[in-house]
């Protein structure tokens, strides 16, 4: 059980997370106080075990969406399931009996089972509530409590462990009679050996799509790196050719393995 943090805020450090409804409401100590409340009433009634609302997870679903700041919005205690947002608005908040409850906007919204959440750690969860002013424009005010993070992983995961967290992924259909090869709302190779030399450079896994003639590729993430050429000659890796921005260019390819990024140290021109 977490030791509820009392008096938490004062005017100062709660007007950092409230500048613009200070400048037009004016933040009040009775803010504070509410928000003060509202951050006890919350640790205190935070578990290692039982998932509560307001609660924050990492949330994998089976095509490898990644979403790390997902929410459980409301439960149903009888039939064990929880309502859990992917990618929450920062939730309006309410006391109710001796716990909290949300209005929550945001999507997409699932339902899983209490049981399948396993506990990761603890994080910081922002919520919101009108403040003195009562409703109106820009009239909520904004705190954050310590609660509890789960992680929940949908079963039977279509492409192992790649997840969005650190790689790409990309949705390309096959066209042998199209001006591309291989095209994507993102991205596109003219042929077979374009193609190819992708999936060198970005470490790239091959999936089978979702029906005829599409695939999916996990990749490695981009970073260009612009070197003066003093710079750029020290690094250690071949120059090599590659056309980015549509334009042949002389660069260093570099990858790192664990953060999963190719970086392309590129000269730096004088005009740059």
């Amino acid at each position: 059980m977490l030791q509820a943090t009392k008096n938490k805020y004062g005017i100062e450090t709660l007007k950092t997370l409230n500048v613009l409804y200070d400048r037009e409401h004016w933040l009040t100590q009775e803010d504070v106080d509410m928000a003060n409340r509202y951050v006890e009433l919350i640790e205190r009634t935070r578990s290692e075990t039982t998932p509560q609302i307001g609660d924050r997870l990492i949330y994998l679903s089976r095509h490898g969406d990644y979403y790390g700041n997902a929410l459980i919005d409301s439960m149903d205690e009888k039939k064990g399931l929880l309502s859990i947002c992917e990618q929450p608005y920062v939730p309006f908040v309410w006391q109710s009996e001796d716990n909290i409850r949300l209005s929550v906007s945001g999507g997409a919204f699932h339902h899983v089972k209490t049981d399948d959440l396993k506990f990761n750690g603890w994080t910081e969860g922002a919520f919101k509530d009108w403040g003195h002013c009562g409703s109106c424009a820009h009239g909520s005010v904004t705190f954050t409590a310590k609660v509890p993070q789960w992680i929940y992983r949908e079963p039977e995961p279509l492409y192992g462990d790649f997840t969005t967290e650190t790689y790409r992924r990309f949705y390309l259909h096959k066209d042998p009679e199209a001006k591309n090869l291989y095209q994507s709302l993102d991205i596109a190779f003219h042929n077979e050996e374009d193609f190819r030399q992708f999936l060198q450079d970005y470490e790239g896994t091959v999936f089978k799509g979702n029906w005829k003639n599409q695939i999916v590729v996990w990749c490695f993430r981009r970073e260009y790196v612009f070197l003066p050429l003093s710079e750029w000659e020290k690094i250690d890796a071949p120059a090599v050719e590659r056309r980015l921005n549509f334009h042949p260019e002389q660069v260093k390819i570099v990858k790192d393995m664990e953060k999963h990024i190719t970086y392309f140290h590129r000269i730096k021109s004088q005009d740059f």
